[in-house]
């Protein structure tokens, strides 16, 4: 008979079909009627007694393959699913794929993104990205309609993203360097050398250490307003975990100011100075304003965000540990080892054992104690290695994502205004959604 695929032709002898009678080539040879025949091909020409199917020509060659030698294999280059759907479509059973391909097709097929996870993540994060992109082009829209909305478009795409242009990279630079210069003089200001102490005992900050700081302040004070004054939405400004940060960088200074003027004006409540210092080593958290000129800190912080399931698989798998070796621990050494004596106390040793830490300040003198250990730290190796190739993965993924939404920012020229949307690829989104649809489909 002959077979026509997609244009590709071929004539295959009847026995050589018959060998697997339950496949579709195979059911042709027992049709008796024109109508019996099209519900298993796309057409049928009866004067040449051809039977066109409407497939992919590229796979073909392997089912020819198969018929002829009763196996299937799967190169690497070929999507699994692609070809999973090709073969059930020809009747053909997964169990005839060769031992060689075996492994890897149904590998690929389980856990895709186990391979080549960088060509998927970069398509992924593609798709994935496509939401965030047309939020960005939604805020920038919303200056048209605004007073002098182009000179604060252009203002905002400086402030918000860094590398958008000459300027916006000016202004990242001095912003890194205030918060790198901030940061330093707060760690050499508790070296002993550089702490002062007034005529009544009070210790006192450097004033060389004062000005870095006066101007740290009022460089993020001016950050902040000049962010929020060229905002495309008020009401949402401080909803961006980014703006939080910044804000959250500055009260510190001036909570501590109000602090201080308040004690001089009260000396009764002197107390509220303790409160001061505390503030004032919160100054720390201006590290965390580096993640606006980041991509990595922004990936992680996207990571643990929407990693909280594996993050608290590992707290649950550690805290399970922890209690079931601190218990045996106490059990064991609670008449021989005072720093093992009671179960919180050994929670604290178990602490340090799962997280391969070792303090070493409480440590088991026996040898059931010591077996008791060692089982204990090679239990946290395992614990903590399992859920963290997949927050790795989740990673990657963010990361790429980050990378392509930067990229996306950086492209945009609005001129005098909005003229058209970005260029995205709305067969690669579709198809990702219905991707995504079909897993959680499969899930169920």
């Amino acid at each position: 008979i002959s077979i026509n695929v997609g244009g590709f032709k071929k004539k295959m002898r009847s026995n050589t079909l018959l060998r697997f009678p339950e496949t579709r080539l195979g059911k042709l040879l027992s049709c008796h009627s024109k109508e019996s025949i099209l519900e298993l091909c796309d057409d049928y020409d009866d004067t040449k007694n051809e039977f066109y199917f409407d497939r992919n020509p590229e796979l073909f060659p392997y089912v020819l393959h198969f018929y002829n030698t009763g196996k299937l294999h799967v190169m690497g280059e070929l999507c699994v699913f692609s070809f999973s759907q090709e073969i059930e479509y020809w009747g053909i059973n997964e169990f005839f794929i060769d031992s060689c391909c075996s492994y890897s097709y149904h590998g690929r097929k389980m856990e895709p993104d186990q391979e080549k996870w960088e060509e998927q993540s970069d398509q992924e994060s593609t798709t994935s990205s496509f939401d965030e992109i047309l939020a960005f082009y939604n805020d920038a829209s919303k200056f048209d309609k605004q007073p002098f909305g182009n000179i604060r478009r252009q203002l905002w795409l400086a402030l918000d993203n860094p590398g958008y242009s000459v300027l916006s990279r000016i202004f990242s630079v001095l912003s890194i360097v205030v918060v790198l210069g901030s940061i330093v003089t707060m760690c050499l200001n508790s070296l002993p050398d550089f702490q002062l102490v007034d005529s009544s005992g009070t210790p006192e900050e450097d004033p060389r250490f004062e000005i870095v700081e006066h101007f740290g302040i009022a460089w993020f004070t001016f950050e902040l307003v000049a962010r929020f004054a060229v905002a495309p939405d008020f009401l949402k400004f401080f909803k961006h975990a980014l703006n939080l940060i910044d804000l959250m960088s500055i009260l510190p200074f001036y909570i501590t100011l109000i602090v201080n003027l308040v004690v001089e004006s009260s000396p009764t409540l002197a107390n509220l100075g303790r409160v001061a210092q505390v503030l004032r080593l919160m100054r720390i958290f201006r590290i965390l304003k580096l993640a606006r000129h980041s991509t990595g800190l922004r990936s992680l912080g996207a990571t643990l965000k929407y990693s909280y399931r594996e993050v608290g698989l590992l707290l649950l798998y550690l805290s399970v540990g922890i209690s079931i070796f601190s218990v045996v621990a106490y059990t064991i050494e609670k008449e021989e080892n005072e720093g093992l004596a009671t179960i919180p106390a050994c929670w604290w040793w178990g602490t340090g054992s799962m997280t391969t830490v070792g303090y070493g300040d409480v440590v088991p003198g026996s040898t059931a104690g010591k077996l008791t250990a060692s089982a204990c730290i090679l239990a946290g190796i395992l614990v903590v290695v399992l859920p963290i190739t997949l927050i790795f993965n989740k990673f990657s993924h963010f990361y790429r994502r980050q990378k392509q939404l930067e990229s996306a920012m950086r492209s945009c020229d609005f001129g005098d205004g909005m003229k058209e949307v970005p260029s995205v690829n709305l067969r690669d989104y579709y198809a990702y959604k219905v991707k995504s649809l079909m897993a959680s489909l499969t899930n169920m």
